[in-house]
């Protein structure tokens, strides 16, 4: 989507911001940044990287792209980045799972992916309770008309304080509906 797109539609929908979670790049989030010129809507600056071993994971509040593929190592980059990570959709068919030890050094757990079915969005959450995880919950948006499938409120004062309160589990996956015409996994 074009990011001018992003901005427009999410607006519209009267989001208070938006996460940009490009497969691999922050070139899409950077430009949606810059194209915002409303200072009561904030655009975080994500990337999705697909490891070697087929989970997904993503960063956000990102400054530059991450270059590893192995899981431990992405974790690493973001966070040296003063970002933030979350392992996006546990249990899609065709992903692995996470080893525990990389499963302990996340932020988050996307607990509903509007993409994903709900029975495995219900794992998503299962495993984020046992591993005391906070959760969110996204889009997964790659087309306009999925933008604010997924939403996550997040407990804050003002937009300064939105990293600090995703990284503190202040969240609560509010509004969220599946994509049925675009789900990866059979119910």
């Amino acid at each position: 989507m074009a990011p001018a797109t992003i901005l427009k539609v999410a607006k519209k929908l009267g989001l208070d911001g938006i996460a940009v979670a490009d497969h691999l790049t922050i070139k899409g989030a950077v430009e949606t940044r810059r194209l915002n010129d409303d200072s009561d809507f904030l655009v975080i600056v994500g990337s999705e990287i697909e490891t070697a071993n087929k989970e997904d994971l993503i960063g956000l509040f990102l400054t530059e792209e991450i270059k590893s593929r192995n899981a431990a190592d992405v974790i690493t980059e973001v966070k040296a980045q003063g970002g933030i990570v979350f392992w996006a959709h546990p249990f899609r068919i065709g992903k692995n799972l996470l080893r525990p030890e990389a499963i302990e050094r996340l932020d988050l757990v996307e607990g509903f992916n509007s993409k994903t079915s709900a029975s495995r969005n219900a794992l998503a959450q299962q495993l984020a309770r046992q591993y005391d995880k906070p959760v969110i919950g996204t889009s997964d948006a790659h087309q306009a008309a999925e933008i604010g499938n997924g939403k996550t409120l997040i407990h804050c004062a003002d937009f300064s304080a939105t990293r600090e309160s995703l990284a503190c589990g202040k969240t609560q996956i509010v509004d969220s509906y599946l994509s049925y015409d675009y789900l990866y996994d059979s119910l």
